[in-house]
């Protein structure tokens, strides 16, 4: 292992970096979920740290985002290993008071990896899906509340709602810098500002429900999000069908979305009553620095 170097990336890595991000998908779940356009993006956004283990040829990846969360992809455990090192010592130097990491149980080398780093698991994300066939409900807001599309000025008051939604029960989470958060969510081509609805009361923003542009005939419920004084009065119900019914006019089939099992919100059971159905489990990992 003395041979390996490791080196902060460069754009000429990403095809190298693709290669591994492929392997280990297709190791783990028999076909590739990576895709190069959004790495691509994802490589431009700024406040991530990427490193890269060279041993004759790409040998092993590492990011380090400003949320405090990595990801890692390598040969071997002895180069993972090595990755992971740096990445904690890069961590402590930027004030991070801990390191994030998901991971599917079938992803057994990056599981092995930080299971014997020291990582504790805490709940589980879900991938759950719903088909849009059939008939599509009609969203019903609550009284004095109105849906529009976002505008690039709502970004400030899009960020403030979410982190202080996830913030007020996820102990984990750690909120971006506006800069880094206004390029990993809107720098990039999945990004379409017709499928952000924001739901307003009395002209303040209090829910929102964020959706990729639909590819393959799939959307994606990034974030949903009710302000806590507004929850229970269906808000984010209709938000969730007003998302449907924009996606079954672009013939949209199917749309899915990640969810903490360990939101106190309700999410699970909302997401569950609204046909969602969960087809995998992905662990969340944290170390403590």
């Amino acid at each position: 292992m003395g041979s390996v170097e490791i080196r902060a990336a460069t754009p000429d890595d990403l095809d190298g970096v693709f290669d591994l991000l492929t392997v280990r998908s297709r190791a783990a779940f028999g076909v590739s979920e990576v895709d190069r356009g959004q790495l691509a993006d994802a490589w431009r956004i700024q406040g991530t740290e990427r490193v890269v283990a060279v041993d004759d040829g790409l040998v092993g990846y590492a990011a380090l985002d400003s949320a405090g969360h990595t990801e890692l992809a390598g040969r071997d455990a002895g180069i993972l290993d090595l990755l992971l090192e740096r990445i904690e010592a890069r961590a402590r130097e930027r004030g991070f008071g801990g390191l994030s990491a998901i991971a599917s149980p079938e992803d057994e080398p990056f599981d092995a990896l930080l299971r014997r780093a020291g990582f504790a698991t805490r709940g589980e994300v879900l991938c759950m899906w719903r088909r849009l066939n059939g008939s599509l409900p009609e969203p019903r807001l609550p009284a004095g509340v109105r849906v529009r599309a976002y505008e690039a000025a709502d970004a400030g008051a899009v960020q403030s709602l979410l982190d202080d939604a996830y913030t007020g029960w996820d102990e984990t989470y750690v909120p971006r810098p506006h800069e880094d958060w206004l390029q990993w969510m809107t720098g990039h081509e999945e990004f379409d500002p017709t499928l952000w609805f924001l739901a307003e009361r009395d002209g303040e923003l209090v829910a929102c429900a964020l959706h990729w542009r639909e590819h393959q005939r799939r959307g994606w419920l990034k974030d949903l999000v009710v302000r806590a004084d507004q929850r229970g009065a269906g808000l984010g119900r209709a938000l969730l069908e007003h998302g449907f019914l924009a996606y079954g006019a672009r013939d949209v089939e199917r749309v899915g979305l990640k969810v903490d099992s360990t939101n106190p919100t309700g999410a699970v059971q909302l997401y569950e009553r609204s046909g969602f159905q969960t087809e995998r489990r992905e662990r969340i990992w944290v170390k403590k620095l």
